[in-house]
């Protein structure tokens, strides 16, 4: 009887006889870090748990070589493209208003060769980017023009922005059913855009919204609120909020993702705001909200993301240079996986699709 686990090890086999036989790998399973201060993708074997290859984005025009601030990369959920935000560098810096233009580039996962750049503009420090189910549009948040961009996936061509007013500072992003929930850091609240009519409108959440999460079938919004500690639900069908304290010791949630048995990884990275790097995922129950684990990774835990199966998840530690595995049944980190500098934006591509 063929199971998943002979499917992986013949991958796994298949992997490394490619690689000493120098052919380009191909992996049934793949995970995608953007390594921020590398400038390039590191690209993991799920199977084998180790670092296939980093594909560098600097880009060569005549003598001028440029390089890239990489914050976010997104699997599309057709998984037939990677999309990356990437900031020009210029000395050593992000040229946030300077004038190169921010880029979303199009990485194809048969080859994890670059197929698009699309320049946007400068000046709006890009942040997350996430598509729709269908993969027909890409959504890109900009930081500091407190607008998302919609993209048309085809064309490669900018089709709406969307305003969600003056200091907003929009960052991580979901999709739940057809509306996109947008955490703004400054706003210390969660926009929602509907892309069908355009219309958008907010929640205030009390604290500096990082990132958002879609759990339970689209019955709840999970966001991190840095400054407070906290993760706070919102329940879709009737905007009731609670709050979920997190720990104490905790310094600060970014990233968080759902897992298939209901429960939320919530990454406590630390390191803003004079506070120190933290090496905790907290796992939260999305019904009752509470808080039930605390897995130990590695310092400044930023980005995670589970496998397709909901057996897997994989943690970015930004201040440590490497993606934590972690059994999510055994609630323990088994792996530990040295990537580029400042991973952050993590994605994960298999066979049949991609997970945000």
């Amino acid at each position: 009887m063929i199971t998943r686990t002979s499917i992986a090890a013949v991958i796994a086999a298949a992997t490394m006889a490619c690689a000493q036989e120098g052919v380009p790998v191909q992996s049934g399973s793949k995970i995608y870090v953007a390594d921020e201060d590398s400038g390039a993708l590191s690209v993991i074997d799920h199977a084998s748990q180790r670092r296939l290859r980093t594909i560098d984005l600097s880009e060569t025009t005549g003598d001028t070589v440029v390089h890239f601030t990489l914050h976010n990369v997104q699997v599309a959920p057709d998984g037939r493209s990677v999309w990356v935000t990437a900031m020009p560098r210029v000395e050593g810096h992000a040229a946030h208003g300077g004038a190169l233009a921010e880029q979303v580039i199009v990485i194809d996962p048969r080859t994890d060769g670059v197929t698009a750049r699309i320049p946007v503009g400068s000046g709006l420090h890009l942040a997350h980017v996430v598509l729709d189910a269908a993969s027909r549009y890409a959504y890109v948040s900009a930081n500091e023009a407190s607008q998302v961009l919609r993209i048309d996936t085809q064309t490669r061509q900018i089709v709406n922005r969307y305003d969600l007013g003056a200091g907003r500072a929009p960052h991580g992003m979901r999709f739940c059913g057809d509306r996109l929930y947008v955490a703004n850091m400054d706003g210390r609240s969660v926009s929602v855009i509907e892309p069908a009519t355009g219309g958008v409108r907010e929640v205030a959440v009390g604290g500096v919204a990082v990132q958002v999460a879609c759990a339970l079938g689209g019955r709840y919004v999970f966001a991190s609120l840095y400054d407070t500690r906290e993760v706070v639900r919102l329940e879709v069908a009737t905007g009731a909020l609670t709050r979920i304290a997190l720990p104490s010791g905790a310094q600060g949630p970014v990233q968080l993702y759902p897992l298939r048995d209901g429960h939320i990884y919530v990454c406590d990275q630390g390191l803003l705001l004079d506070r120190p790097a933290s090496n905790k995922v907290f796992e939260i129950d999305a019904q009752s909200a509470t808080v039930t684990a605390t897995i130990e990774v590695g310092r400044g835990a930023h980005g995670v993301v589970a496998s397709d199966d909901g057996m897997t998840a994989f943690i970015t530690n930004v201040a440590d240079n490497t993606v934590t595995v972690v059994d999510t049944a055994a609630r323990r980190a088994v792996a530990t996986i040295a990537v580029g500098q400042a991973p952050n934006g993590i994605s994960h591509w298999h066979v049949t699709g991609g997970m945000p």
